[in-house]
């Protein structure tokens, strides 16, 4: 069985970028805690400068960057995803790619959860919170901030013909919009 990593993944490019830029690999080994010999064959090419124990995980590098930024997104949006969600996510980019699924009647369980949030430790589960009555009463300046906030974003995001559009009108009466959603973890 393979010894376990001391040292991170950017550790190692640290120390990768240390031997292009001139230094031995002993030195570069030394100063970032990272092995001699894994070291030079990361940088000479003979394995690759990312790799991880274990077996491949179900979904690319690209799409877990895809994932985590779409979390991210709505999360900045007041619109948390919520494990079952994410997990439902999973499920639906696995049977559109036409993928092999090795879960428990085809979704990922607590273990695929866990490992990812261990795999992007940017992301954190949290218990939302509860907001006071004065912190979720509507005035109308907030609603002005909010469709200006929402104007930017778009004009961020190259999307500024979007509130142009007349098809993208909707009446809402009767419509139900969770601004305050109460998940029971994020």
């Amino acid at each position: 069985m393979a010894p376990k990593k001391n040292y991170t993944p950017h550790q190692m490019c640290l120390a990768m970028e240390a031997v292009r830029k001139g230094d031995s690999y002993s030195a570069a080994a030394e100063k970032y805690g990272v092995p001699r010999m894994t070291l030079r064959n990361k940088v000479t090419g003979k394995s690759p400068a990312v790799c991880h124990m274990g077996p491949p995980t179900l979904l690319s590098m690209n799409e877990e960057a895809i994932l985590k930024e779409w979390l991210f997104a709505m999360a900045e949006r007041y619109c948390p995803i919520g494990k079952e969600q994410l997990l439902d996510s999973v499920q639906l980019i696995i049977k559109s790619a036409n993928r092999k699924n090795p879960f428990t009647n085809d979704r990922p369980g607590r273990k695929w959860f866990d490992l990812f949030l261990k795999r992007h430790p940017e992301i954190s589960e949290r218990v939302s919170q509860n907001l006071t009555t004065s912190r979720e009463s509507v005035k109308e300046e907030h609603i002005v901030k909010w469709f200006a906030d929402v104007e930017k974003y778009l004009e961020e995001n190259n999307l500024p013909k979007v509130l142009k559009d007349p098809t993208r009108i909707f009446n809402t009466d009767e419509s139900a919009f969770f601004l305050n959603p109460k998940l029971k973890r994020v």
